[in-house]
């Protein structure tokens, strides 16, 4: 795990450029993935740190880390990790999380009242892991993936999904909604709102708001806080990251 570590550290600080026609768009940092794939033979760094606190525990991710890849137009590979700090009392955990791999397939770009549609699939691999958090099973994920263009500088996207959990039989099911405004050229504003819902258990849902700061076309820093609205995972978070794309 030390040179997988290395690889992450490696990943998330050594930034090169190149030029390409359209702005960096990501998936971070808030819960909602937008539809928009990778352009081919592109890479994409999305790396940030996360604070969480609820009662009992507080947790950081950092860093936190998705690479996308363009494999053919449409069509992209990605995968996911993070480095976890677990502070609760006298009983500390570190160590990366579960590995998540996964394709994102761009199905339909907008055109009059027919959104932007993608399909998202992944799941964790749950060996790879240190052993504080290695999973007993893999936890597929899958989600349906739109967003409409309200105007040129407002989107309205949302998720639904369904998410295999590692640890239960039943799985939970995942709805997001997110609306953007670009205050500026440059910055940009998000509001959203999402849950995660088992069979036979209540909702949790959480509420967040974000700001991104695109520096070039190739580089953007983003800042998120949010706080759970009603038996959320976490009392609050905050997340700062830096996207670019090579």
């Amino acid at each position: 795990m030390k040179l997988l570590r290395k690889l992450i550290a490696a990943s998330l600080f050594c930034i090169s450029y190149s030029t390409s026609a359209q702005q960096i768009q990501t998936d971070r940092p808030n819960e909602t993935e937008s539809p928009n794939a990778i352009s081919r033979h592109h890479l994409q760094v999305e790396s940030g740190f996360t604070f969480e606190q609820d009662d009992h525990k507080k947790i950081f991710e950092v860093p936190e880390i998705v690479l996308r890849y363009g494999l053919v137009k449409n069509l992209e590979f990605r995968i996911e990790s993070a480095l976890k700090t677990e502070h609760e009392q006298n009983n500390d955990h570190y160590g990366i999380k579960p590995i998540v791999v996964g394709l994102k397939y761009h199905i339909a770009d907008h055109k009059g009242a027919i959104p932007d549609i993608a399909l998202l699939a992944r799941t964790s691999i749950p060996w790879l892991a240190d052993n504080a958090y290695q999973e007993p099973k893999y936890s597929p994920e899958l989600r349906v993936l739109v967003q409409h263009e309200l105007s040129k500088s407002s989107h309205l996207g949302y998720n639904a999904g369904v998410h295999w959990l590692p640890e239960r039989s039943n799985p939970e099911y995942i709805y997001t909604i997110s609306g953007d405004h670009s205050l500026t050229k440059k910055i940009k504003l998000v509001v959203e709102a999402y849950g995660f819902a088992e069979p036979d258990h209540h909702a949790k849902n959480t509420a967040d708001a974000a700001l991104l700061f695109l520096v070039n076309k190739n580089l953007q820093v983003d800042f998120i806080a949010g706080t759970g609205v009603m038996h959320a995972y976490s009392d609050k978070f905050a997340k700062i990251g830096l996207s670019f794309r090579i």
